[in-house]
């Protein structure tokens, strides 16, 4: 008689509660980690693409404008 999933997938391997709250911590203090991450990525990056948005669309202005002038 060969094995289907359903025989091979049910093991006898229940994890406790100990290991179920150790990993919900874990769950937990990633999340919060990532957030943090996320958030000083943002505070810090965002001035800083703001700034290089407006040199590019200075830069552009004034190529068009030397462009125009020397037609």
């Amino acid at each position: 008689m060969t094995l289907n999933d359903r025989h091979i997938k049910n093991t006898s391997f229940t994890p406790s509660p100990a290991h179920t709250a150790l990993k919900r911590a874990a769950k937990v203090v990633g999340i919060a980690i990532m957030a943090i991450v996320g958030i000083i990525l943002w505070a810090i990056l965002k001035p800083i693409f703001r700034c290089v948005g407006w040199l590019i669309s200075i830069l552009t202005a004034v190529g068009i404008i030397y462009w125009i002038l020397t037609l």
